[in-house]
Parts: structure tokens; C-alpha cells; sequence
């Protein structure tokens, strides 16, 4: 899509509706995790994707947002579109627009945060280079200075 960095599309499964058939508010961060690894994978590689996942560096969130516009519902089929992400020193940030395709419109605009974190203590670490280059390979930018 222009614009986007990244989209990934689906249908919204039974499994992730409340009783009224709309997709649960968790949905949408969950589908926006699944952009975001199919991103990140494509971006290094298999086999680099699946060395980090081996590695002394893990990208825990530590923020999350959205905002909802239309719901999705079930059976309706989505876009999400990874329309920035913004590699800091420590951190990287993504922005998602998600959209029911079904219906034609946006449906919620959402934000995640991770940081970079070595798991042997739980101290945040800098965003190793090899990723770095990779995700601006990728489409990624690199944050103003001064932002983590």
C-alpha cells in the first residue's frame, strides 16, 4: 500500500469476537504484533529473525494505544498497515493503521513501543547495529537525536 512501511492482511476469526461478533479491543494489538513480526522477519531474514529470537536481546512492549474508529467484525477481512517505525537508541516504535476491508474504512489507529532488553538481568540495552541496518534497509527511520 503507499505509505505503508509494511501490511500484512486477514479475517477476524470467531475465536476473537465478544458475544456481539465484534472483534475484542486486544485483537487489534494482537494483529498489529503479527505485522510487526512478519516486518521484522522479512526485514532480517529467517535466519537472522530467528537468531534474535536466540539472542541476549528481546523487544518487550512497553507501551501500547489505539484508538478505534469501526469495529471489525467476524468474518470481515483486514489490512494492517505499518505506516512508521521510529528506531531510537534503546527503542523502537511502530505506528499501525488498521482497516476493515470488508467495510472500506479505517478502523483504529494504534501505537507499540519496545525496547531492547538483555534477559540475562533485564536491563535495556542499545538496539543492536545489525537490526538497526536491517529495519532501514526496511523502510524504517531513525529517531531524531536525543530520543531513546
Amino acid at each position: 500500500m503507499p505509505g505503508a512501511v509494511h501490511s500484512l492482511r486477514g479475517t477476524v476469526f470467531w475465536s476473537e469476537t465478544d458475544a456481539a461478533q465484534i472483534a475484542h479491543f486486544s485483537t487489534f494489538f494482537k494483529i498489529c504484533e503479527w505485522a510487526e513480526e512478519d516486518f521484522f522477519r522479512r526485514a532480517l531474514g529467517d535466519e537472522a529473525f530467528h537468531g534474535v529470537l536466540e539472542s541476549n536481546v528481546m523487544f518487550p512492549r512497553i507501551r501500547a494505544e489505539c484508538t478505534y474508529h469501526y469495529p471489525l467484525h467476524v468474518h470481515d477481512d483486514f489490512r494492517v498497515d505499518i505506516v512508521d517505525v521510529v528506531i531510537g537508541v534503546k527503542s523502537i516504535t511502530y505506528t499501525f493503521k488498521v482497516w476493515n476491508e470488508t467495510h472500506s474504512t479505517l478502523s483504529a489507529e494504534c501505537r507499540l513501543v519496545t525496547v531492547a532488553v538483555d534477559p540475562r538481568g533485564f536491563k535495556s540495552v542499545e538496539v543492536p547495529g545489525y537490526i538497526r541496518e536491517r529495519l532501514l534497509e526496511a523502510g524504517a527511520r531513525q529517531a531524531e537525536s536525543g530520543r531513546r
